[in-house]
């Protein structure tokens, strides 16, 4: 009778799992020599499908990756949050639906026209063939840019489209390009309170407004696409500080006016001492808190010679409208919906049309503007009707309450919530 040993019945097969497990790695190793972007492309996929369960199981997408994490655990599924060179891919929650997941490559920095795409997935919306544009020629004659092109805008050369995604979970404020020409390369400004942006003709750079972050600085950035660098303009003029002297922090109110089409091209910005909590519109948008910045070689800071005209009154809803945005371009789903809204015309019609849109679109970053719009409504018809009268004080009221509302949108920026909170404290 043969014996059988039992030593034979487990070394056999651990030694072909030893086996298998060995060839697997040597396998893997050798994708991830031979192509490691592919490998971290084949992760972020995976990883891709976490967050889409996630999107199902609560509706909206998670607001950082400890939550996918954190899901992951509780699901039994996997997600690995780090890239084939061992960096932490990065999570970008851009709203309800939209994010970005990547990771930066064996470089370890940001794709830039020129250099390798980094390996992700983004969740940016519909890319429309021809997006709005700012009118470079008849822009200038205005004392705000339309705010409809904060919510996507075209370079004047059509080979950029970017866009601010607000969070309202975190209050953060992103900017982020898209190129037209190369699929999948993608920028994001490295600042997290972005407030307002406008296109520097002719060139791959951006201007943009930021406060009320608690990483960066306030201030007016350019930010250069092909280095992917952004210069606080701010911090490069001494001249900056004297408007909040004393304090190291430097916090200001920042809103963008007009970007001038010349050699070199110029940028206009209201500019106030954030050191009250409360900022009155008439003396904000004012000639004297306007400076000009020249964009040449040599950043140039000047005062200007004269301004934009101003309405009779600063609560007029130009800015709101579309006047300096460049004829024949396509709005997105959001930014349809508020060039629809009536600038004028039968005034009961004209507030249901703006109530609507604030409830319709109450998260998109378009909302802040549409209270202040609502309120500066209400505020007028107050005028109208008489301060002393029945319905003016019932009109003045509303507006002081929209004026709080505003004060308190975290995705609103810093000038407009102040701007907010001196309307909600008139008398």
């Amino acid at each position: 009778m043969a014996v059988i040993n039992r030593n034979t019945w487990i070394v056999g097969p651990l030694a072909a799992a030893v086996f298998v497990l060995t060839w697997i790695l040597c396998i893997q190793f050798k994708l991830m020599i031979d192509d490691p972007d592919q490998m971290t492309a084949a992760l972020i996929k995976s990883n891709e499908k976490v967050i889409r369960n996630y999107v199902r199981a609560w509706g909206e997408t998670p607001a950082s990756l400890n939550d996918i994490r954190l899901y992951a655990r509780q699901t039994g599924t996997q997600f690995v949050n780090y890239d084939v060179w061992g960096e932490r891919l990065e999570y970008l929650r851009l709203g309800k639906v939209n994010y970005t997941l990547r990771s930066f490559g064996a470089d370890g920095v940001q794709n830039r026209p020129g250099t390798r795409l980094d390996p992700g997935v983004f969740h940016w919306g519909l890319l429309l063939e021809k997006g709005l544009r700012y009118d470079e020629e008849s822009g200038p004659m205005h004392a705000r840019p339309s705010v409809v092109l904060f919510a996507g805008a075209d370079d004047s050369r059509g080979l950029w489209h970017a866009k601010l995604f607000v969070d309202p979970i975190s209050g953060s404020r992103r900017l982020l390009v898209r190129s037209r020409q190369k699929k999948n390369l993608y920028m994001l400004a490295p600042h997290d309170g972005v407030e307002e942006f406008l296109w520097v003709p002719g060139q791959q750079k951006i201007i943009f407004t930021a406060s009320q972050s608690a990483r960066y600085a306030d201030g007016l950035y350019i930010w250069d696409l092909e280095k992917d660098e952004a210069n606080n303009l701010f911090m490069l003029d001494g001249d900056m500080a004297e408007l909040d002297p004393g304090n190291k922090q430097k916090n200001f109110y920042v809103a963008l006016s007009a970007i001038r089409n010349e050699n070199p091209p110029s940028v206009a910005v209201f500019v106030q001492s954030a050191s009250s909590i409360l900022l009155d519109p008439r003396a904000f948008f004012h000639p004297t808190n306007l400076h000009v910045f020249n964009l040449g070689d040599k950043i140039e800071h000047v005062y200007p010679d004269k301004a934009a005209i101003q309405q009779k009154t600063l609560f007029n809803m130009e800015f709101l409208g579309f006047a300096t945005v460049s004829p024949g371009g396509t709005g997105n789903t959001l930014q349809s919906a508020w060039m629809r809204l009536p600038m004028g015309g039968d005034w009961d019609k004209a507030v249901l049309a703006w109530q609507d849109f604030a409830s319709s679109y109450g998260k998109s970053m378009l909302a802040p503007y549409a209270v202040w719009g609502i309120s500066m409504i209400y505020s007028e018809a107050s005028k109208s009707a008489g301060r002393g009268s029945k319905n003016g004080q019932i009109f003045a009221s509303y507006s002081l309450e929209l004026g709080r509302a505003l004060s308190q949108m975290s995705v609103a920026p810093g000038y407009a919530r102040a701007i907010g909170a001196w309307i909600g404290a008139k008398d």
